[in-house]
């Protein structure tokens, strides 16, 4: 039967105490049990206890302490280890910044496995941050890290497959790799699934899907929110429901989406899932105009106190 050894005791006792799991959260243990742990030389510990200096977690930030805990873990073998160090040479945390000192530590860490590592080289190349633009070799790492099943990574390669960067255009390998990255909760994703499936792009138009994929982005996404409102405002793979209508509406449009800023306004001046209030419509209308919505700027323009058309 395994034993933990000390180290490794005192580092799961650590982390009941940060995360408040079967104890009483307590963060100053959980870095002391942490510390005693690394004098040990048990890798994971320092990851953490490094993690937790470089946020100011339990203690006061101190990135010269952080990076000294991430070179010890690195030098002792751990690939999480080197990943953090070139986050910190790429961000500058503490040091200078050093693009080219990320990108090795990064490949060092990505041949240990380390699946983040692949994600930012990928990103690296991709944006040209730092050093030279090269896509091929960016969507080399990015397939890489996607086909270890990095949702993000899942999701740009989708996008990549839509609009034929890198690869040519094949909308059936878009959807793919968008729904493999929209079953591991990338809400992006699962707002493109949703998509398709309604439009019917590259699969068979299908509403329930489309609804159930949409309800999923709904929870982050106010575009998501928008469209599953339009759902249930025209009962596509569902029954009409105005009032769940409205309060999608309602709740994208308080952040920030004119075009559920715009049908809040006009639900309010027909009466649609909530009581008529013109008076409030117009509010909606001038705060959608004021954010580029043609319709409620038209219909400020000339509103004469009738019912606004159909948009």
């Amino acid at each position: 039967m395994f034993t933990p050894n000390e180290g490794q005791q005192l580092f799961i006792e650590a982390q009941k105490y940060e995360s408040g799991d079967g104890v009483e959260k307590d963060l100053t243990k959980a870095v002391e049990l942490y510390t005693k742990s690394v004098e040990l030389e048990f890798v994971p510990a320092m990851d953490r206890l490094g993690e937790m200096y470089m946020s100011g977690t339990g203690v006061d930030r101190d990135h010269a302490k952080g990076r000294e805990l991430f070179r010890k873990a690195s030098d002792l073998g751990s690939a999480e280890g080197t990943f953090n160090l070139g986050m910190i040479y790429w961000g500058g945390y503490g040091v200078e910044k050093d693009p080219e000192l990320a990108l090795r530590m990064f490949a060092h860490a990505a041949e240990k496995g380390h699946v983040g590592g692949m994600v930012e080289i990928g990103m690296m190349y991709f944006y040209g941050d730092g050093i030279e633009q090269d896509i091929d070799t960016a969507i080399k790492w990015f397939a890489m890290a996607a086909e270890r099943g990095e949702p993000v990574t899942q999701f740009k390669i989708g996008y990549l497959y839509e609009e034929g960067v890198g690869f040519e255009k094949d909308l059936r390998a878009a959807f793919g790799w968008y729904l493999k990255s929209a079953e591991q909760g990338i809400p992006e994703a699962q707002f493109k699934v949703a998509s398709f499936y309604h439009d019917g792009i590259a699969v068979e138009k299908d509403d329930k899907e489309a609804l159930k994929w949409y309800t999923l982005a709904a929870q982050e996404l106010p575009p998501a929110m928008f469209n599953l409102a339009t759902m249930y405002y025209l009962g596509e793979g569902t029954d009409v429901d105005m009032e769940k209508a409205f309060g999608l509406y309602l709740e994208a449009a308080r952040q920030n989406d004119p075009d559920a800023q715009f049908r809040v306004g006009k639900m309010y001046f027909e009466g649609k899932g909530t009581e008529e209030n013109q008076e409030e419509g117009l509010t909606w209308f001038k705060v959608a105009a004021s954010n580029g919505n043609k319709w409620a700027a038209e219909i400020i323009a000339k509103i004469n106190g009738k019912v606004p058309p159909e948009a």
